[in-house]
């Protein structure tokens, strides 16, 4: 396994009973939403105010992602 496999938002958790299970997978998640975001970014020729509130609104998106993460590991 490489690193561009555990990129892979298709790729399966190895073992839904290792520690870092559901951290991994909200992370995963926010990785593909972030991927998509760039996507996003990169088919836009001049920003817009349409534009800009998508933008916001994917981050909120990831962020909440990535919040989720942060707070198994608090937990």
């Amino acid at each position: 396994m490489n690193n561009n496999d555990l990129l892979n938002a298709d790729y399966p958790i190895p073992d839904p009973a290792w520690d870092y299970a559901q951290i991994w997978q909200h992370t995963q998640q926010a990785a593909a939403q972030l991927q998509k975001l760039l996507a996003y970014m990169a088919e836009i020729e001049n920003a817009t105010p349409e534009t800009d509130v998508e933008i916001k609104l994917q981050f909120d998106t990831i962020g909440q992602s990535l919040n989720t993460a942060r707070r198994l590991i608090d937990s």
